[in-house]
């Protein structure tokens, strides 16, 4: 008999272990709610991300079951796709809910919220820790005592917790990484006096790998010290258009620089007045909302970039000319935030910071 095939589907590694089809209707339905609750897991979705990613598409977390029907163990079960038995056999489940329509399922919301203890308080969820740490960002002492042993006790579940405390902690505080000065980051201050800032995010993605926002954990290198706040690739991993990085010729010089642009000393070519930042950032705002609102006031396709710098109130948006920048400026834009132009120095190290995470292309030769 030939070998059985071995395809790839997404969410899925290839396998040709597929269970056999089954003819009796109730067996199938017990078949079909064991390998759907599988899927929704905490076991699984923790590796998953394809799973998380789709589960990220709304904010209800909902996943069409014609997604679910593209897996080859579904496939077995169900050889026609219908969507009415995998309803029927996830009605009663005490892990997935299945919608309305009967055309979408999701985790139990409940289920996706976990409550840890950090600092002697409990938490429930991911936005619970956050919004804990963001007003500790502001602040401009050393921490108390009371919101140390918090930090100390979110610290603990960075990846390289033993390496950032080194020869111990002597207190913390809040300030920014001097590589970006537009960002606050979490400071720990060593017993010999040498200082590390940390992740505080890297740290609640661990905790919470179920709510953790999709793009985590991709293949970006993506390293470089810092609080992870400034979010130079989210534009790609939350859903925006990914930031075109600008064009750099031999010697870091820019190309195809436009007339009236200009250029920062490390050689990177902008068009001033194009990047406006959105300070206290409204609650709940994501990059589509964002993007929404603001092509409203500056006119369709104002928009062309929005990066959203997780755990503190903040985003940059990019129009793709001043004029339309100017125009939103001028709008008066409801539930976004307080929007101002950057200018000077702080746009020549925003258009910098842009170039310093796009991946570097070579022209000509055998790259690999």
């Amino acid at each position: 008999a030939p070998a059985a095939a071995i395809s790839f589907v997404p969410g899925e590694a290839g396998k040709s272990d597929a269970p056999a089809a089954v003819d009796d209707d109730e067996k199938r339905a017990a078949a079909i709610k064991k390998q759907v609750e599988y899927y929704f897991s905490e076991a699984n979705l923790t590796n998953d991300k394809f799973m998380r990613t789709e589960m990220a598409k709304t904010s209800e977390k909902w996943v069409p079951i014609s997604v679910i029907m593209t897996f080859n163990r579904m496939k077995a079960l169900l050889p026609g796709a219908e969507h009415a038995p995998v309803a029927a056999a996830m009605a009663g489940s005490e892990v997935v809910e299945v919608s309305e329509d009967g055309e979408k399922l999701r985790r139990l919301p409940a289920l996706m919220k976990k409550t840890v203890t950090l600092g002697g308080k409990e938490f429930v969820g991911r936005a619970a820790v956050v919004a804990h740490a963001r007003p500790l960002l502001q602040k401009e002492v050393e921490l108390a005592e009371e919101e140390c042993s918090f930090i100390k006790d979110l610290l603990s579940h960075h990846a390289k917790a033993a390496e950032k405390i080194g020869a111990g902690i002597a207190s913390i505080k809040a300030g920014c990484n001097p590589k970006f000065p537009d960002t606050r980051c979490f400071v720990l201050v060593r017993a010999d006096g040498s200082e590390e800032d940390f992740s505080y995010l890297k740290c609640v993605d661990a905790l919470f790998p179920l709510e953790a926002p999709p793009g985590k954990g991709g293949k970006g290198k993506g390293k470089g010290k810092g609080g992870g706040e400034r979010g130079s690739k989210r534009g790609r991993d939350e859903g925006g258009a990914g930031e075109p990085s600008p064009k750099r010729g031999r010697g870091g010089a820019a190309e195809g620089a436009q007339k009236g642009s200009e250029t920062t000393e490390a050689g990177t070519s902008y068009e001033p007045g194009c990047i406006v930042a959105v300070k206290d950032l409204a609650e709940g705002s994501d990059i589509s909302s964002v993007k929404e609102k603001l092509n409203d006031a500056a006119g369709a396709g104002a928009v062309r970039f929005v990066e959203i710098v997780e755990g503190q109130p903040l985003a940059f948006v990019r129009f793709g000319t001043p004029a339309a920048a100017t125009a939103a400026l001028g709008a008066s834009v409801e539930g976004v935030g307080s929007l101002s132009m950057l200018t000077g120095d702080d746009e020549k190290a925003y258009w910098d910071k842009i170039s310093a995470a796009a991946p570097k292309s070579g022209k000509g030769g055998k790259g690999k």
